[in-house]
């Protein structure tokens, strides 16, 4: 928090005039600056310095302007004007403290604050943000200290209490962060930053219904709140969804769909709960009553859905593969019956099959009509609706010579225009983008080689939209800290920026992650150029500039000739020949005392995925498109029992995400004792697990006496019990030890 220099309160009579008119001046550039016209604000500070005013509050208030513009140099040299000017104004102190921080350099920060205490020891806001920087550099019970000190001078300072709050759940005291911050709320009621740490609190404490209604308030209150969206949608990924009420949760999910930086992936579980069952009964009467498609047509919160989430239900899938058929047949029989409703749902469908990378089986009968209609395309018949339902069975931009009309045609419907931006605009920019990807060395292992060709045919995996600047920018201490609490970190880092690696980038979604490390610079390596490129195209979309894309296997990062301070390396070393090679060459790479973040596969928790992988040798499956949608159609018949939970499994309903878990050309799995022994043999020190706060809960009922998590022994009992804890991977945190 920031603070504002106070206006002159009395003006003695023997002022001199043009004294007393420079305090009108300033007095007058305050109250502008207060009442947010910040234009005119400058104007009057500008003014008032190149007269040569020597005034603490100009040069301080000046600096806060300058702050919020991010010009932070010019900020810094303004506050300490300030300062030069009256060494004995805490204000400047503390403002140029919050500017420090803002900067990276946490110990000249702690200073400031300390400066500003020290001049005035009644400074509320001074030991708030104070405990903010001991939160940052993770001295937790100091950063506890702080801010108790900080309510004891001001029991009125609503910020205290909500920070203090947060602080006590990282701590792990949930009753007594939920006490603090309903304080902070009582104080101020419309204060939107304390809902949203409510929120969180009540989530971890199980309360998902108190929990949503808090996240809710936020947007009533500032609908333009910073990070609540991005707070949402992940709560509703991570929580019982069956615990809350439909009518809010379908009205939040209406304002969530509407917008284009979050990552709505995530919401899927959300929607079929809220909608799936509307959508499932009115397709299944398409034959019988075609007016159904019009009031799928109407509700926009489902056609946004069919653009932006993957559908990953077996239900869905078979009722939409049916809309499908149906709709592709009547069409070829005549498009003149085809209404303009219709069409905008074709449209919405082929936005779905190209999210879904064309996974529905067809019939033979389909293909006859695609075929019918192509030929109808080709001799100039093509018009909106042929386009829509090719787009629903190819990418368009790969029928490109077969249908050249596709290239002239033109459209005036708004949905049209979408869907063509998607599948011919984009993937076309993708293209063009990729022969400008930088590349370093060759790749020339046997399975390096034989991974890059899978992921090449797709960009792995296809994401659409995200925003970096709601992602919170945090310091290194907070990354790893949120990842595995109830343990944490205190890194004493450099005020250099951080040097961060993502070994294997794929499409860049974890470069929109990345964006959390506040004062870095990420290298992103990756075999498959498509993917790469379709990574460079949304950071450019997003306007993301701290970010150097390579085309390189790990096998060759020596390569890249620098030290980094965080590798990321999710869901990679599992499919290289040899995962123990790629680690070393990873830590290589790392700087003493590093963290590294990595992702491996389950032995436990991936016996379907074993029991098809085998199935699949046996029946020489092959990892192409043909294969793969005859394998899916065997699992959903029912045929294969044995293997029938993988309908349970997100990745079953993209064709690269079944390739990627079913047929990838190389899969390591392992067993916590086997983690044990690589962090042993490459001295890496373990921090913990990143799983939700659930889960981690269940952990503490069952091995109280682990207060840090980190006692690997007990994690393995525990996955014998539970084998789905780590479904995903296991992901987990850990530092190199100083040699």
């Amino acid at each position: 928090m920031k603070g504002f220099g106070d206006l002159y309160k009395s003006k003695k009579k023997s002022r001199k005039k043009s004294e007393y008119s420079k305090e009108q001046v300033i007095n007058q550039a305050i109250q502008l600056h207060l009442k947010g016209n910040i234009p005119e604000a400058i104007t009057s500070y500008q003014k008032l310095i190149s007269q040569e005013c020597n005034d603490h509050r100009v040069f301080s208030n000046y600096g806060i302007i300058l702050s919020d513009l991010g010009k932070l140099k010019e900020a810094e040299i303004s506050y300490r004007k300030a300062i030069e000017i009256n060494p004995e104004y805490a204000m400047a102190y503390c403002n140029l403290g919050n500017l420090l921080r803002e900067l990276g350099k946490l110990k000249e920060a702690e200073i400031s604050y300390r400066k500003a205490i020290e001049i005035n020891p009644e400074y509320a806001m001074a030991y708030s943000n104070m405990g903010i920087i001991f939160s940052d550099l993770g001295k937790l019970k100091e950063a506890e200290i702080s801010y108790r000190k900080a309510i004891e001078i001001n029991p009125e300072y609503a910020m205290a209490y909500c920070n203090l709050g947060n602080l006590l759940r990282e701590l792990g005291k949930l009753k007594e962060a939920e006490q603090f911050t309903r304080k902070a709320i009582e104080i101020n009621p419309e204060y939107a930053m304390a809902y949203c740490n409510l929120g969180n609190i009540l989530k971890d404490l199980g309360k998902l219904q108190e929990a949503f209604d808090a996240f809710i308030k936020v947007i009533e209150i500032n609908p333009t709140f910073s990070n609540i969206y991005t707070s949402i949608t992940f709560f509703l990924k991570d929580s019982d969804i069956y615990q809350l009420d439909k009518s809010k949760l379908k009205g939040i999910l209406n304002i969530l769909l509407e917008r284009n930086d979050i990552y709505h992936k995530e919401l899927f579980n959300a929607f079929n709960f809220a909608y799936g069952k509307e959508i499932i009964s009115n397709l299944e009467e398409l034959d019988s009553e075609i007016s159904k498609i019009e009031l799928l047509v109407s509700n926009k919160v489902i056609i946004n859905a069919l653009k932006k989430i993957t559908f990953k239900d077996i239900k869905l899938e078979k009722v939409l593969t049916r809309a499908r058929r149906y709709l592709c047949i009547r069409i070829d029989k005549d498009v003149k019956t085809i209404n303009f409703s219709e069409l905008n749902f074709i449209i919405s469908l082929a936005e779905q099959c190209f999210l879904n990378e064309y996974v529905y089986s067809l019939t033979k009968e389909e293909s006859l009509s695609l075929i019918s209609i192509i030929n109808r395309c080709i001799d100039s018949k093509i018009n909106e609706t042929y386009i829509s339902i090719l787009a629903c069975y190819f990418p368009l931009y790969k029928i490109l010579n077969k249908v050249p009309a596709l290239k002239s045609f033109k459209s005036s419907n708004q949905k049209f225009k979408a869907l063509t931006k998607l599948q011919i605009l984009e993937p076309l920019k993708e293209i063009q983008l990729s022969k400008n990807i930088k590349k370093l060395g060759s790749i020339d292992n046997n399975v390096s080689l034989k991974v890059k060709s899978q992921y090449e045919e797709n960009p792995y995996p296809r994401w659409r939209y995200g925003n970096p600047s709601r992602v919170q920018k945090l310091n290194i201490n907070q990354v790893i800290n949120i990842g595995i609490k109830p343990n944490s970190i205190k890194h004493y880092g450099s005020e250099e920026k951080l040097k961060v690696l993502i070994a294997g980038c794929g499409t860049g979604n974890q470069i929109l992650q990345s964006q959390r490390y506040k004062n870095a610079h990420i290298t992103c390596i990756d075999l498959s150029l498509s993917s790469l490129s379709y990574a460079q195209r949304k950071i450019n979309e997003l306007g993301i500039n701290n970010v150097e894309l390579i085309e390189m296997d790990i096998l060759e990062v020596s390569l890249l000739e620098k030290q980094f301070d965080v590798i990321e390396c999710g869901g990679v070393l599992h499919h290289m020949d040899n995962p123990s090679e790629g680690l070393r060459k990873l830590l290589d790479i790392l700087t003493n005392n590093g963290y590294m973040k990595l992702g491996l596969y389950s032995e436990l928790s991936r016996k379907d995925v074993v029991k098809a992988r085998d199935y699949i040798t046996s029946k020489n499956l092959l990892p192409n498109d043909d294969d793969i949608k005859d394998f899916r159609e065997d699992v959903f018949s029912g045929k294969i029992i044995e293997i029938s939970n993988l309908i349970n499994w997100g990745d079953f309903y993209t064709m690269s995400e079944c390739r990627d878990l079913c047929f990838h050309t190389k899969e390591h799995r392992f067993k916590i004792n086997q983690l044990q022994e690589i962090f042993q043999s490459n001295k890496l020190i373990f921090l913990g697990f990143s799983l939700q706060q659930s889960v981690k809960s269940q952990y503490q009922k069952y091995f109280p006496e682990d207060h840090k998590q980190t006692n690997l022994q007990n994690w393995a009992k525990f996955e014998e019990i539970f084998p789905n804890t780590f479904k995903g991977m296991y992901q987990f945190w850990v530092c190199k030890k100083k040699i």
